[in-house]
């Protein structure tokens, strides 16, 4: 009996250390949880920038031929000839395909054949006719004897027309087994060879392009069609008269393009306007099917406000920075963008200019917490975005 108790004594105590163990970790949790949530949180910052700035406007387009056909033949048969190869520049008339001739000139000797035949048929029955006319206005034949050799020559003067028809057809389809381009451009390569038989209007030869000027086709937005189509360069120029085309490798095209035509009607469900714009391509450089972004120049803002795009946070799809105060505490503000300038974002509104503004970080912080900021500046972006591009490499090789 007393080593039962003995035992239960041993157990209490045991189990009052252990309690006593928990709390006091618990508490040490909670006291270095305090200590962190106190702590100031590092972030990068900037100023708002203020500075006169292109009041410019980017789309997204593609480049497609100023012409383009699909090349098919007239008559049918088998491709007896070809003059060019495939990616060939060719000028309008000259003669890309053959197609077998026999048949047709065959048609066109039979039908010269029926004219001439023709032809003498009806000098016959004229030359009765004229005989026929005397002898009746001698009283010697009846009226309808004559009226029958009018009829029989003015039937074979039917006869001559309609074979006169029946050659210009031979002839037209006798021309037409030389395929020639519609116009000057350049072929594709996906052409048909010697050999591949063809059927008339259905069967595609080539495809052939005009590639000088080129269009770029791209969308507006009903507000930026409004303000385009009333907006001026510095120099005068309209906004849609002077485009500035940049190409995927990150180049600017030399030369300027026009907007020329405009859909009738703004596309339904997007509310999006489909433009076209005029470029020259003197050195080919363009080709149909190449992606560009098109630059719309309308004037310059004076002081515009410019933050880093970074500084940015979307909820909601509404767009918020975060602003560091005089307390290093962390306030957030909701802004309205415009136009992007280069790695930064131009402000409608929502910010005065004199605000600091947290740049890295932005996931770390919320509304009130403080923070130890550290400044950095627009050359700073281009830096910071390198270093985080070497490191996520370093950290994915390393995996």
């Amino acid at each position: 009996m007393l080593n039962f108790r003995k035992s239960r004594g041993a157990k209490a105590v045991a189990l009052a250390l252990a309690l006593a163990g928990v709390l006091s970790f618990a508490g040490c949790g909670k006291k270095d949880t305090a200590q962190k949530g106190s702590a100031a949180i590092g972030v990068r910052t900037m100023q708002v920038i203020k500075r006169d700035t292109p009041n410019s406007f980017e789309f997204t387009g593609f480049v497609e031929a100023q012409q383009e056909a699909s090349i098919t033949a007239n008559v049918s048969g088998k491709i007896t000839s070809k003059s060019f190869n495939g990616g060939d520049t060719v000028e309008a008339g000259q003669v890309l395909f053959t197609i077998d001739q026999r048949t047709y000139r065959a048609n066109v000797l039979n039908a010269e054949a029926g004219l001439a035949s023709a032809n003498t048929e009806y000098t016959r029955l004229e030359a009765d006719a004229q005989r026929y006319k005397k002898l009746y206005e001698q009283a010697a034949i009846s009226k309808q004897t004559y009226d029958l050799a009018i009829a029989q020559r003015d039937a074979a003067l039917a006869n001559v027309q309609a074979q006169k028809a029946i050659l210009e057809n031979a002839q037209i389809n006798m021309n037409d087994t030389q395929v020639v381009a519609p116009f000057s451009g350049k072929i594709s390569t996906s052409d048909l060879s010697v050999g591949n038989y063809v059927t008339a209007g259905q069967t595609v030869l080539a495809t052939i392009s005009n590639t000088n000027p080129v269009r770029v086709k791209f969308s507006v937005s009903e507000n930026e069609y409004l303000e385009l189509s009333k907006a001026q360069s510095d120099s005068g120029v309209k906004a849609l008269d002077d485009l500035q085309l940049i190409l995927s490798d990150g180049s600017t095209y030399n030369g300027r393009g026009i907007v020329d035509q405009v859909n009738r009607e703004m596309t339904s469900g997007t509310g999006a306007l489909t433009l076209k714009a005029k470029f020259t391509n003197d050195d080919g450089r363009l080709m149909p099917g190449m992606f560009a972004r098109l630059v719309a120049n309308a004037g310059t803002t004076k002081d515009a406000l410019l933050i880093p795009q970074r500084a940015v946070k979307e909820m909601l799809y509404k767009k918020f920075v975060f602003v560091v105060g005089s307390d290093n505490k962390v306030d957030m503000k909701e802004v309205k963008l415009g136009a992007r300038v280069g790695r930064l974002w131009k402000v409608e509104s929502g910010l005065n200019g004199d605000e600091t503004l947290v740049v890295e970080g932005v996931q770390k912080v919320s509304k009130g917490a403080e923070v130890k900021p550290t400044a950095m500046t627009e050359a700073d972006l281009d830096t910071t975005e390198k270093t985080e591009n070497t490191d996520t490499s370093a950290a994915a090789a390393s995996k």
